[in-house]
């Protein structure tokens, strides 16, 4: 098997003697030539001019070998420059691929055939990997689908005993509060379990064609917050549309507005702004902060510190990330005692 490594070994090897044959023979005309005139000269002349025919000579010998020597090293240069191109391209090549199929699909392979040097043992390698990792993501998607089809079914059948319990006159109005705020809690999270599901089931349509209006989203996020706070939006001018469908932007950036209103003293501030090739929606709310112990493991499902169910913020990064953007807790904000979350999404 001839690898990579001793084909550049030999190479080098190759091109280090090239420079040494070149320079060696070109010297050595050049001194022949000299020479030749010189002692010629000499013979014919007095030792004055034959000292300076010598001097003369060696400023010629010296400006011919750095000369070569310029030629030569520049010589070298573009053929090692060569030599690595064409070795590196198979891992130039793989990068693409990869890059590509992250956002297609993992049913492609390198297939760079038999192992004959290391390029082609990493791409054997790397297909066995993505073998696994398919094998992998099509079991949590099928986990996933039996999931949601499990929790939808109890779900729409809560939401829909509390709109009949609501039809009936006897009730007092508290218990009618309750069970509209029953029947609002099961249509969202079966709202959510959808979205996860569409995530789940098909993680390359949510990085498609889609472009929303933060704006509209944004408008429709005063529901999710507490008679009790004030809500406020900054949004700067000029906002672009986001790569991504409009009820995925909501169900990453509604989790977030909703932990700000339970946390929050009294105001909840909603910002948006361009940064780099992305947009940034920061999410503050004047509450306490969160615990330095927590700030770590925030996004962990469980993490809370409020009485709820820890679930939201997983959720938001989970549907973020799987639109090729993310939700982080900024270090804004934290010697203030207050919380800034960052939804990032592409720019379209």
């Amino acid at each position: 098997m001839r690898t990579l490594r001793s084909k550049l070994v030999v190479s080098t090897v190759l091109l280090a003697a090239a420079v040494m044959v070149v320079l060696v023979v070109g010297t050595q005309a050049v001194l022949e030539l000299t020479a030749r005139r010189d002692v010629r000269a000499a013979l014919s002349a007095s030792p004055e001019q034959a000292a300076a025919a010598y001097e003369r000579s060696e400023r010629y010998a010296l400006l011919v070998t750095c000369a070569l020597a310029v030629v030569v090293v520049a010589l070298v240069g573009w053929l090692a420059w060569s030599l690595t191109r064409r070795a590196l391209a198979p891992v130039q090549q793989m990068a693409e691929r990869a890059a590509d199929w992250s956002e297609h699909d993992l049913e492609h392979r390198f297939d760079l055939g038999p192992p004959v040097n290391e390029l082609a043992a990493l791409g054997a390698t790397l297909d066995r990997l993505l073998d696994r990792v398919a094998q992998a993501i099509l079991t949590e998607q099928r986990l996933t689908a039996e999931l949601a089809h499990e929790l939808r079914t109890p779900l729409t059948a809560i939401a829909a005993s509390a709109e009949i319990a609501q039809l009936r006159h006897d009730g007092d109005p508290a218990l009618r509060e309750d069970l509209a705020e029953i029947g609002d809690g099961a249509r969202r999270m079966a709202q959510v379990i959808t979205t996860l599901l569409e995530v789940a089931r098909s993680p390359e349509t949510a990085r498609g064609a889609a472009r929303s209006s933060v704006r509209d989203v944004v408008e429709a996020m005063a529901a999710h917050v507490p008679e009790r706070v004030r809500f406020t939006t900054d949004l700067a001018a000029g906002l672009p549309l986001v790569a991504a469908p409009a009820h995925l932007v909501s169900q990453a950036l509604a989790p977030l507005v909703e932990n700000a209103g339970r946390h929050a003293a009294s105001a909840v501030a909603l910002s948006a702004e361009v940064v780099a090739d992305r947009v940034e929606i920061a999410v503050r709310d004047d509450g306490g902060g969160v615990p330095a112990e927590q700030r770590l493991r925030i996004f962990e499902p469980g993490t809370s510190n409020a009485g709820g169910t820890g679930l939201g913020l997983g959720i938001a990064r989970r549907v973020a990330r799987s639109v090729g953007g993310d939700v982080v807790l900024s270090a804004v904000g934290a010697d203030e005692g207050s919380t800034v979350f960052v939804l990032r999404l592409p720019r379209s």
